[in-house]
């Protein structure tokens, strides 16, 4: 054992006693860092050593250190740092100090890590590969990597807690400033309150992430991160359940949120974010709901919310939520998306002033859609292969409010008019259905040209494309008024067989006779028109126009009541 000083030995014999040394406020502090690896490597009290207050001079070179003991150094500033990478410790407590760097890559300790309670750290702190039984707490430290990366735990091991409440993260590595690639974690990864920040890179980037219990980034979190990895990133990560409730994420230069393929075995709360930047959960599949209510995000020029593929289990809660963005891509895109439960979005807001606010094509809605009280201030809306159970939004919406969501759309398509008045039939709303079905047709008319569209249009003046065969009837009707008129009024125009002019009740008759087809009252056997006269020259007329129209009405009554306007 080399010399000791007097503090030293102090520390030695408080080690032996498993007695901490307290040496704040003491005159001399100082400590050799090589004094306490010797120390590690006696035979010391199983509650280990502990020391604190102290000013360690030197780097505390622990590389490769294996030990029954318990490293107790709180309170204390290393300022050439600590290295410990492939040691093997029974627990690591750091609270308090302040150090310019902590590698412990590949570290074993079988109980707890500490380093919080202000902890203060001017460089790398990296737990790269490490292995820990107990918790890892880093609550309330400060982490100041420069222009490198903060806190490096990438393949670690976690046996209990990942703990970052109130921590302070900032970097300047491209990787991120709180890197956790590849983490396990088998308790919670709480980090409430957070603040991280980098201005090269994502702030905190967790790609294959794993945490059996909650990922917590709630209550206020602030983090700022820039490029198009996102400012948090969870690419891939399987986690219990993620939060970010409340939290402000800002990367004005791509995601706020890059999240995709995550696997969540319960909820997803993202409810009252701030975002600068899209929230993406495109492939993602979530066990419980995904809850975004209340939030305000600016996807900028790309989407707000981009969960294409997206698998939830429950429902998407989208109410009150606020989405707006600007580029080529839909502001709100759940194209192809697979929600067991309700999707809500009421009184939600979306803006995208050039192209698509909302994209819902090929979704699978197996609730309600509830949709009342949204409001698409810009933008269209794209609809066709949406599927939903019920009629979407509450009962007191009405058909017409609901045909303008069917308007937004910016080509037409048939299937989200037929599944809306399929949703009608279903519960009975016979005369809304047929709204739907009319509003689909007229809105048809327009992708039409020609005699093709001239043909349509005839058909929904008459039978209202099918929906409304009694409008036949009613024509038919008023053909067959007009020729009784005719024909009463054009009596010089008839003559019986002693010349005379017809009676009433026989001018009557071929004034049925004319505009009803397949229908004879017998009554040109015993009256004929006397085309010799000019009544009578234009009763023949009236008559073959009469005919031709009653015959077109009739045809329209048969079409009409058998379907076969509609089938067409």
């Amino acid at each position: 054992m080399r010399a000791l000083t007097g503090v030293e030995e102090l520390l030695r014999s408080a080690a032996q006693a498993g007695d901490e040394l307290d040496l704040r406020g003491a005159d001399v502090r100082e400590v050799r860092a090589e004094v306490i690896r010797d120390l590690l490597l006696e035979s010391m009290d199983p509650r280990g050593l502990k020391l604190r207050g102290a000013v360690v001079l030197g780097t505390l070179d622990l590389d490769g250190l294996r030990t029954q003991a318990r490293l107790r150094l709180r309170d204390s500033r290393l300022p050439q740092g600590i290295t410990m990478r492939g040691a093997a410790l029974s627990l690591l407590d750091l609270g308090g100090c302040t150090m310019t760097g902590l590698l412990a890559d590949d570290v074993t300790v079988e109980g707890t890590v500490l380093l919080r309670r202000g902890v203060a750290v001017t460089g790398l702190v990296s737990f790269a590969g490490a292995r820990i039984g107990g918790k890892l707490d880093l609550a309330d430290a400060r982490l100041s990597g420069g222009s490198g990366a903060a806190l490096v735990a990438d393949r670690a091991t976690i046996g209990s807690d990942l703990l970052l409440d109130d921590t302070e993260v900032t970097g300047g590595h491209p990787d991120g400033a709180l890197q956790l690639t590849g983490t396990r974690v088998a308790g919670r990864l709480s980090a409430r309150r957070i603040r991280a920040a980098n201005p090269r890179g994502p702030a905190v980037s967790a790609a294959n992430l794993q945490v059996t219990d909650t990922v917590d980034l709630s209550q206020g979190s602030a983090i700022r991160g820039v490029g198009d990895r996102g400012a948090v990133r969870l690419v891939g990560a399987r986690l219990g359940s993620l939060s970010l409730g409340g939290a402000r994420i800002d990367n004005s230069s791509g995601w706020a949120l890059a999240a995709h393929y995550l696997d969540v075995s319960g909820t997803v709360y993202l409810d009252a974010v701030r975002a600068t930047g899209g929230i993406r959960l495109s492939g993602s599949r979530i066990g419980g709901q995904v809850m975004v209510a209340g939030a305000e995000v600016d996807g900028g020029p790309g989407p707000a919310l981009a969960g294409t593929r997206l698998h939830v289990a429950q429902a998407v809660l989208l109410d009150d939520a606020v989405f707006t963005s600007t580029g080529d891509r839909p502001t709100v895109d759940l194209r192809s998306a697979r929600i067991a439960g309700d999707l809500e979005l009421r009184r939600t807001r979306l803006t995208h002033p050039t192209g698509t606010a909302l994209r819902l094509n090929s979704a699978t809605v197996e609730g309600e859609a509830m949709l009342q009280g949204t409001v698409v201030e810009q933008g269209d809306l794209e609809l066709d292969g949406l599927t939903y159970r019920g009629l979407p939004g509450r009962q007191e919406v009405t058909a017409p409010e609901r045909l303008d969501w069917l308007r937004r759309m910016p080509t037409y398509a048939a299937q989200p008019y037929r599944q809306l008045a399929a949703a009608y039939q279903a519960a009975g709303h016979e005369d809304d259905a047929r709204q739907v079905l009319v509003a689909q047709q007229r809105r048809l008319d327009g992708t039409l040209s020609g005699w093709t569209r001239t043909r349509h249009r005839l058909f929904g003046l008459t039978l209202q494309y099918g929906y409304q065969p009694l409008r036949a009837v009613a024509l038919l009707a008023g053909v067959l008024l007009a020729a009784i008129v005719l024909f009463g009024a054009l009596g010089g125009g008839t003559r019986t067989e002693a010349g005379r002019p017809c009676p009433m009740v026989d001018r009557v008759g071929l004034a049925i006779d004319a505009a009803v087809p397949l229908v004879s009252t017998g009554a040109d056997d015993r009256c004929k028109l006397a085309t010799g006269t000019g009544p009578g020259q234009a009763l023949a007329a009236a008559g073959w126009v009469l005919t031709l129209v009653g015959w077109a009405s009739a045809t329209l009554v048969v079409a009409g009541y058998s379907g076969l306007v509609r089938r067409r």
